[in-house]
């Protein structure tokens, strides 16, 4: 059997880059120039991070992969949890939700819900991403899984999912427990992982305040209700050392700020603001290729038809510092190896690896546009014909 032709269709792209969003790739690979305005300087905080969500780039980064107590920055994965739960109509936003005594005397901040109170899914998703209710937590986990146990066995198994190597919970409501620890790098992909899949939750998470049984809850995101900015969440660590994860959209770009263990809750939002600022004023965002486009072509003579064309299956952004154009992108189409058809519409033919320099950026996935069959043996010869032409 003849090996197959690979004939690629993309090459140098004259456009800066900078990070990888995919789980297996490095966690911070070598960065492009830095733009020309100053990079913030954060005041006495543990761990920082600064994501584009439309690229996956990771624009500045400081102790970023250092592990670190999340505190209730937590609840960002108990809610992807709960977004999973409810797309897959275990529970009904809508649903009447029974709240056991041990959600009622948790510690800590609440939303103040109790046994026999009426109370929807719906609502305790605004308790645990408006003010940071550790009683919805519980009870979200407790309806979800069965049981806390279970719903933390549902975190740790999607954290290994999006390949959050430094991220171990041991609760839902992040108060402190032994074992329980993260990264500002792994807080940031679980928010893109969450925005990604779930958008709504900046519907939400932003707001400033929510009010249940006639009691108003602030949001403890000291950015809330500034322009631009829609979440994400917000913890106490320890006393004096705060963390937040902000994050804001403008003319469709998202980005996302994680701070860890800030020395107040004003100085994080302060340090936030200034990584944000730092993403919107000296980077942006270029798109390469459109979700569907053909970026490269494999060539079979035991095929019917004897070529296959690879698309992408989403738009491919990347991010780069204003002023500092020019910088050379390479990309490269990989195969599968020992393809073989039948191949069909939609199935993985190989991979687009996009780096910079050298450094691996991205690698995305490239599926057939259209089917492929096993070839005849009468459209086999014709195929070695005209392979000697």
């Amino acid at each position: 059997m003849r090996s197959p032709k690979v004939l690629a269709l993309v090459a140098l792209i004259a456009w800066g880059s900078a990070n990888a969003a995919t789980p297996n790739l490095p966690a911070l690979p070598t960065l492009p120039p830095p733009p020309p305005m100053p990079v913030p300087q954060l005041t006495g905080i543990q761990g920082a991070i600064l994501l584009d969500v439309n690229s996956g780039q990771v624009l500045m980064a400081e102790h970023a992969e250092k592990p670190l107590n999340p505190s209730g920055l937590v609840k960002l994965m108990t809610a992807y949890v709960l977004y999973q739960a409810e797309k897959q109509r275990i529970v009904q936003p809508q649903a009447n939700i029974r709240v056991a005594d041990s959600a009622w005397h948790v510690q800590g901040s609440r939303m103040f819900i109790q046994p026999g109170m009426p109370v929807t899914m719906a609502q305790l998703e605004s308790g645990l991403l408006i003010d940071g209710g550790n009683d919805a937590a519980i009870a979200i986990a407790q309806t979800v899984a069965g049981s806390v146990g279970g719903f933390v066995d549902l975190m740790n198994r999607d954290a290994g999912f999006m390949g959050l190597r430094h991220t171990h919970f041991t609760n839902p409501d992040g108060l402190p427990q032994p074992g329980q620890t993260s990264t500002a790098l792994d807080i940031a992909r679980l928010s893109e992982y969450l925005i990604r899949a779930y958008p709504a939750v900046l519907q939400l998470a932003g707001k400033t305040a929510y009010t249940y049984n006639h009691i108003t809850q602030y949001n403890y995101n000291p950015l809330a209700g500034r322009a631009d900015i829609n979440g994400l969440g917000v913890g106490l660590a320890t006393k004096g050392s705060w963390n937040l994860d902000a994050s804001a959209t403008r003319d469709g770009r998202t980005l996302v700020a994680v701070v860890m263990g800030a020395p107040s809750r004003s100085a994080a939002g302060s340090d936030a603001s200034a990584l944000l600022h730092y993403g919107w004023d000296g980077w942006q965002n270029v798109p390469l290729y459109t979700a569907g486009q053909v970026v490269a072509q494999i060539h079979h003579g035991d095929w019917s038809p004897a070529a296959v064309q690879g698309v992408t299956t989403s738009a491919v952004i990347v991010s780069e510092p204003k002023q500092q154009q020019g910088t050379k992108l390479n990309t490269q189409f990989i195969p599968v190896a020992s393809l073989k058809a039948p191949i069909r519409a939609g199935a993985p033919i190989g991979t687009l690896s996009v780096s910079w320099h050298g450094h691996l950026l991205q690698t995305v996935p490239v599926v057939a546009k259209t089917a492929v069959q096993p070839a005849g043996w009468f459209t086999r010869l014709l195929h070695a014909g005209e392979s000697w032409l």
